[in-house]
């Protein structure tokens, strides 16, 4: 089977674009165009960005994208990737059972303190209920003197701020052309370009990991917080954002 590289080449070939024009179109630097071309991954900042680059650049080609990335993933199996965010450091198995008769246990405990709870409130519930004497109003006299107008004092209604979102947000918002990567809790959430005036919104319950292809082109909203800029256009860079935290913290940068 023809490897990943010389599907790109051919294709691109084919199609009579330069790796530059390429470049231009995809917002992806040019040295990692020719790394995916020559199958020299080593030179790619990691196996989750390769992917990103992959469907990015196949997709801009014409090319069947699962197809390609299916073949990729046989090329460079995620156990060969040590580097940050790789796809190799997601565990290979899923939480080990425990005992079923400590789950019945534990079950049959949280039913009876459910149940003492419910008995304890019937037989407090009576004196909760009882309602308190009513209070007398006191009656203040006014003192004689001279009297002036009152003028009646507007009264301005609380401003309540919309509810934040329970978990972690992240808001990318983009001024230029920019590739976005981002994993959500551990899983592949969005993957592809925010042209000039679109953003994301990306929501999760712990962490949320994001790969900017040029991180000087977009704006980014951690839990409300407008960041200050994460990097150059033109600039790779990545960066974590957790639910107990309004900051961005920026993780690599190529």
């Amino acid at each position: 089977m023809e490897k990943v590289g010389d599907l790109l080449h051919s294709a691109r070939e084919a199609k009579g674009i330069s790796l530059r024009e390429a470049e231009e179109a995809t917002k992806i630097r040019l040295r990692y165009l020719e790394a995916l071309e020559k199958g020299d991954y080593a030179l790619l900042p990691g196996r989750v960005y390769a992917l990103g680059f992959l469907r990015s650049y196949a997709r801009y080609l014409g090319l069947d994208v699962q197809a390609v990335v299916e073949q990729f993933k046989r090329e460079y199996p995620a156990a060969e990737d040590n580097g940050p965010g790789s796809e190799g450091r997601l565990p290979a198995e899923g939480p080990k059972r425990g005992n079923p008769k400590k789950y019945w246990l534990v079950a049959a405990a949280v039913i009876v303190a459910l149940w003492c709870i419910n008995m304890l409130y019937n037989y407090l519930r009576p004196s909760l209920e009882q309602p308190s004497p009513p209070t007398q109003p006191q009656v203040t006299v006014p003192e004689p003197g001279p009297s002036s107008p009152q003028l009646p004092q507007s009264v301005v209604p609380p401003v309540s701020s919309p509810p934040r979102f329970q978990g972690v947000e992240v808001t990318i918002k983009s001024n230029g052309n920019c590739w976005v990567g981002a994993t959500v809790d551990g899983k592949d959430d969005f993957s592809g370009i925010l042209k000039a005036g679109e953003s994301r919104v990306l929501q999760g319950k712990e962490k949320i990991v994001v790969t900017l292809g040029s991180a000087g082109a977009v704006e980014v909203t951690v839990n409300g917080q407008l960041q200050p800029s994460l990097g150059r256009v033109g600039e790779v860079v990545t960066f974590e954002a957790d639910k107990d935290s309004t900051q961005a913290k920026v993780t690599r940068k190529r």
